[in-house]
């Protein structure tokens, strides 16, 4: 065997030209995909020797550039939230916020005087139960109304979505740019190969007249620099649909898909980093919280004004004056309680309400195609001469090793 490589050892070297280029091609444009999304941390002596992915290492910016092109392109908060109705709102919470009433009817008057309230007829306990249910759609509408006129003071939109894309999210941010770009990076692996194989071609015709070993590393990092910048390019360029000779049509692979990529980002978007239940936490535990609840307090303090007629001497005599204030304002710490226990209740309606999934696929898919590449071009922009860099590097070192083999 080793005396039929001997004998044949210069035809496997052409052999081998544009199979080790098609390879390094593709190894080179594989490792920039890997690079562009890993490792999530950096990996390394830090600060300056390792790697961390562009991705996740410029999460911030490019959540901040998400934030950009929703609020400027494709979305408006105020007319999102138009879309919710209060009183439809009001009428989903008034289920779970009869139940809260009736127990802090009961709470309330038994936190007073037990004694006495157990000897209160149950048709009055009843009745302020009633009462105050009564008030409370009223309540609701009125605090989702305040709400809504104060929409750009309570809910920050980029706080959110920098939130749910960065830091412990940052996976998240990784997997918007994969799933919309998942057939690009797919075609960055795979042209490593369509592309390397003719350069391999050209370096075996250029052995044949000029057989120097040291031109085989050259070629190999002429094969990982242009495999992957014409990866790139083929991705984005040209922006609109172009012929050749007026029969062939081409255009970035990016920008053809336009409609499929607009239905896979709106979809993340709206269940994953707008969803109802996010916008509900947004409300109650960020900071919007404060601004949430001084809302529902001063609706509640209303509400109880109109109840106190008939509610106060009932209460008074329960539980004299003095302690009155005291449990109005534990009325008003158990409801705010109860806001997140049962806002879930409330997700269905406000997902459909807001209808941010279709609304987001129909504008994105007619966004212009320089507004639109920035989707994905931000995964890229800014390193990815690091990233043609490093496919030169890779293409020199297996260039090094088809020397030796030469050798």
């Amino acid at each position: 065997m080793s005396e039929w490589f001997t004998a044949h050892k210069e035809l496997l070297v052409y052999l081998s030209m544009p199979v080790t280029s098609a390879f390094v091609g593709w190894l080179t444009n594989w490792v920039a995909i890997k690079m562009t999304f890993y490792p999530m941390k950096f990996w390394g002596i830090p600060p300056y020797i390792g790697w961390q992915g562009i991705i996740p290492r410029k999460a911030h910016k490019m959540a901040s550039k998400s934030v950009e092109l929703m609020t400027t392109k494709l979305i408006k908060v105020e007319e999102i939230f138009e879309r919710v109705k209060p009183q439809d709102l009001a009428k989903e919470l008034a289920k779970p916020m009869k139940q809260v009433t009736d127990e802090l009817v009961d709470e309330v008057g038994r936190a007073a005087n037990p004694t006495v309230w157990d000897l209160t007829p149950g048709a009055v306990r009843e009745q302020v139960a009633k009462q105050i249910n009564k008030e409370t759609p009223a309540l609701l509408q009125d605090s989702l109304q305040e709400l809504k006129r104060n929409i750009y003071n309570i809910f920050d939109l980029k706080s959110l979505v920098i939130k749910n894309l960065t830091g412990s999210n940052v996976a998240l941010l990784n997997e918007m740019f994969q799933r919309c770009g998942k057939k690009e990076f797919t075609f960055i692996a795979l042209s490593g190969i369509y592309f390397g194989f003719p350069f391999g071609i050209i370096q075996m015709a250029q052995w044949y007249f000029y057989q120097v070993p040291w031109t085989v590393p050259i070629v190999g990092i002429i094969v990982g620099y242009y495999t992957n910048w014409l990866a790139l390019k083929m991705i984005f360029r040209p922006l609109r649909e172009k012929k050749i000779m007026g029969l062939i049509k081409y255009q970035g692979i990016f920008l053809k898909r336009q409609k499929e990529v607009s239905k896979e980002y709106a979809n993340i978007v709206a269940n994953k980093i707008l969803s109802p239940h996010q916008v509900l936490e947004n409300f109650i535990y960020g900071r919007a919280a404060d601004a949430f609840f001084n809302i529902i307090q001063s609706n509640v303090i209303k509400a109880l004004a109109k109840v106190e007629g008939f509610a106060q001497p009932i209460l008074s005599f329960a539980i004299g004056s003095a302690k009155y204030d005291s449990l109005k304002a534990l009325i008003i710490q158990r409801i705010n309680e109860a806001v997140p226990k049962y806002a879930q209740s409330v997700e269905g309606y406000l997902g459909q309400a807001m209808d941010l999934e279709s609304t987001l696929y129909e504008r994105l898919s007619n966004l212009p195609p320089e507004h639109f590449e920035e989707l994905l071009r931000t995964a890229f922009q800014e390193d990815e001469w690091i990233l043609i860099l490093v496919g030169s590097a890779l293409g020199f070192g297996v260039g090094l090793i088809q020397m030796l083999f030469i050798l």
